[in-house]
């Protein structure tokens, strides 16, 4: 299935968004949700008072959440990096900063150019799927060896994506151990061993350097993790200062063929961050 996505796929999607992901919107991850068509009014009383805000829509149509990506995906692509910025939410600016630093980041840790082109190219798989809290949709892009996922969600300012990056300098916060890619800024192409479940290890840089607040990665009790977009189960081991998440295959055991690998976490309430990591077999 290419960017154009099989159609067969789309349509079950939008079904289940319409009728299961009446959500509401969250941070942090793939953002603003377009607007459901309105209803025709009940009766044609008028009122004297002013409507309220209704806030942002109810649901996102998948169709929605993988055009936002791919119009994300064009602007790198074309290196235009303010278009780019412009898509992501609230929270996620806050995270990476200025529009500025974004266009830095996206040399390291942010989606690069040549892999936004393979993404969108004939050999490039994007799919849709719902995503981890009421409100917000995943969209996972795949091509060859290289794997990347968002999550997307309605906004009072449109639909927008929440893709923060990480710190291209100094340790990093949270690192893949199976398959072994490292930091995401890495992106090493790793096969995964099969016979152990699939890791990341988060590590709590925050509380080492006695810095407050949740920083840009977080240090998580929770993670919703995803092959492609269906959710599969995850556990945990805790210490103060590390967190490694243990995510089993189940029914969707590795292959030759590249999966995405994707876990989703909130940052601080409402604030959803990724990472994904390309999954195959030797």
């Amino acid at each position: 299935m290419t960017q154009k996505m099989m159609h067969e796929k789309l349509v079950r999607l939008g079904a289940v968004t319409t009728a299961a992901l009446v959500l509401a919107g969250c941070t942090g991850g793939g953002e603003t949700a377009s607007a459901p068509t309105p209803a025709a009014p009940a009766a044609s009383v008028a009122s004297s008072t002013p409507a309220p805000d209704a806030g942002p829509p109810a649901g996102l149509p998948a169709e929605e959440a993988v055009r936002t990506v791919e119009e994300y995906l064009g602007a790198i692509q074309a290196e235009q990096y303010g278009a780019a910025y412009a898509l992501l939410s609230d929270e996620s600016r806050a995270l990476v900063g200025s529009e500025q630093q974004f266009t830095e980041s996206a040399a390291n840790s942010i989606v690069r150019p040549d892999e936004a082109a393979g993404y969108l190219g004939a050999d490039g798989t994007i799919e849709a799927g719902q995503g981890p809290a009421e409100g917000t949709v995943l969209v996972t892009a795949v091509r060859d060896r290289v794997a990347d996922g968002w999550i997307v969600r309605g906004t009072d300012a449109g639909v927008r994506i929440d893709d923060a990056g990480v710190p291209s300098t100094g340790a990093s916060p949270y690192e893949w151990v199976n398959p072994a890619s490292g930091p995401e800024d890495v992106r090493q192409s790793v096969a995964v061993d099969p016979a152990a479940p699939a890791a990341v290890i988060f590590r709590d840089l925050a509380a080492d350097a006695g810095v407050d607040g949740p920083g840009l990665v977080g240090f998580p009790s929770e993670v919703t993790a995803y092959i492609g977009t269906e959710e599969i189960p995850a556990t945990s081991a805790v210490s103060d200062v590390q967190a490694r998440w243990d995510i089993a295959w189940d029914a969707s055991a590795p292959s030759s063929e590249t999966q995405p690998l994707t876990v989703a976490w909130e940052v601080e309430p409402g604030t959803w961050r990724t990472t994904t990591t390309a999954v195959f077999t030797d």
